[in-house]
């Protein structure tokens, strides 16, 4: 069992609940390592292909759901 110290080393302080919530949605779900772009009305997902970005796009509602995202999601391949 980690201790409060390590896990409070590992947690990126900076980073929205969010963002670290999508990051690890694709981990979890799809295997990859995501680079999302934080604009003030957006976040845009980056992935590696496009027939990832279809799955994503037809789950999106559920990622916005799951994730609770405040902002528009957008998915780009790239």
């Amino acid at each position: 069992m980690d201790s409060i110290k390590n896990l409070l080393q590992k947690k990126n302080l900076d980073e929205p609940t969010e963002i670290t919530a999508l990051k690890r949605y694709c981990i979890d779900s799809y295997a990859f390592e995501p680079k999302i772009k934080v604009g003030e009305t957006d976040i845009t997902l980056f992935v590696p292909n496009g027939i990832l970005a279809t799955e994503l796009r037809m789950r999106q509602k559920d990622i916005i759901k799951r994730c609770q995202l405040t902002k528009k999601l957008s998915i780009r391949i790239g």
